[in-house]
């Protein structure tokens, strides 16, 4: 049976939790009110034991707006307006789903009225409950758990750092609450470029951090004037203020510090002639393992390497280590022997900014491709069966 839902006018909320347990007034015979909050989805209210006859009739039943909340209302207090949200019979229920998820901690009155229902013949007491999920904890628990790049010495001309987080955070840039100190604990000015938009992964728990590449690019004004923020030979201090708030509103448990040494720039082109392949033997599952001169974009090494076989793409997981300067890719099923193809994308970068054939320092952004498919490069390597050199 298709549920019908109409929309009704109200008041915007959050997730939520039955404060009664799902306890209603009634005998277990009679309509309970009961909310149910599943693992993904947003939380909802139902009206359970009603007869079939009523379900059916409420299914076909063309309602108002004003009808649906009469007959069951999810509101703020009693004196407010009922909340936006559909309505549908669904599961052998009577089901309410609110337009926006309910305030944790705030109690939501529900009443059900059954004297509503369609085909009702006689008066009939309300039913009422009280419904909400306990409070969040307002203790600041998330944390700053990884800085990437992980390497001790990053070169002067690092272009993005990528901060990872234990809990999803909130939907505001985060610019305004990193700062880099120099050796006198002194805040280096301009460190970073100053952008609104939302550098976030879909999860919210990793964002982008960009040096401003005005100063990182050598012969552009801003690097005339100002300088890179990073010294090769010295030493700066990454500070993340507890400001910086969590998808809860709660600000980090604490600041975040990470001391980071300051090499000479890195200007040389990706040349994947230099990365070493390291094949696995057939019948099994070892890893295949690149490894590479000097440190990758980590985010880019997740998606921009891969392995092909007769043009179509192995599935299977990557491992990222020795300071993203090694791949290891892990197949779903066992290796076949026979040849295979590391497949490198020309967007592979490494922290500086280079990319495979061409240098981030030499590059006038005039040249740059711009097609939205990148090119691949194609390196062959051979799975020997087992026990053979």
């Amino acid at each position: 049976m298709r549920p019908r839902l109409l929309r009704l006018a109200a008041v915007t909320a959050s997730l939520v939790t039955a404060a009664a347990c799902g306890r209603s007034v009634n005998p277990p015979s009679s309509p309970a009110i009961t909310l149910t909050s599943p693992q993904s989805g947003r939380a909802y209210v139902e009206v359970t034991g009603l007869p079939s006859a009523a379900l059916g009739a409420l299914a076909t039943a063309s309602l108002s707006n004003e009808q649906w909340s009469a007959l069951l209302r999810v509101a703020v207090d009693d004196n407010a307006p009922g909340m936006l949200g559909d309505y549908s019979v669904a599961g052998g229920a009577l089901r309410f789903t609110p337009a926006f998820p309910f305030d944790p901690g705030r109690p939501y009155k529900v009443r059900f009225d059954p004297a509503r229902l369609p085909g009702a013949t006689g008066p009939a007491a309300p039913i009422v409950a009280t419904v909400g999920q306990p409070a969040r904890d307002a203790t600041p628990s998330t944390v700053v758990t990884r800085i990437y790049p992980t390497a001790d010495v990053v070169p002067e001309n690092l272009l993005r750092m990528y901060i990872e987080f234990s809990e999803p955070m909130g939907r505001p840039s985060g610019v305004e609450h990193l700062k880099l100190l120099d050796e006198s604990g002194q805040e280096i000015p301009g460190a970073f470029l100053p952008l609104d938009y939302e550098f976030w992964s879909p999860d919210h728990r990793r964002f982008t951090a960009f040096f401003d590449p005005g100063r990182v690019k050598g012969g552009i004004l801003p690097n005339q004037q100002m300088g890179r923020a990073l010294r090769a030979g010295r030493s700066v201090t990454l500070v993340i203020g507890h400001e910086w708030r969590d998808q809860y509103g709660r600000a980090l448990k604490e600041d975040f510090r990470r001391v980071l040494r300051v090499g000479p720039a890195e200007n040389r082109p990706l040349d994947t002639a230099t990365w070493r392949v390291q094949p696995p033997a057939a019948g099994g599952r070892d890893g295949l393992v690149v490894t590479f001169p000097r440190p990758l974009d980590h985010a880019l090494l997740m998606r921009a390497l891969g392995v092909r076989r007769d043009d179509a793409s192995v599935e299977g997981d990557v491992v990222i280590d020795q300071a993203e300067s090694r791949w290891t890719f892990t197949p779903t099923q066992p290796w076949r022997a026979g040849t295979y193809q590391l497949l490198a994308l020309d967007t592979l970068e490494d922290v500086a900014g280079n990319q495979i054939g061409r240098a981030f320092e030499v590059d006038n952004f005039d040249t740059v491709d711009k097609s939205p498919n990148p090119k691949s490069i194609l390196i062959p390597f051979r799975v020997a069966p087992a026990g053979t050199d």
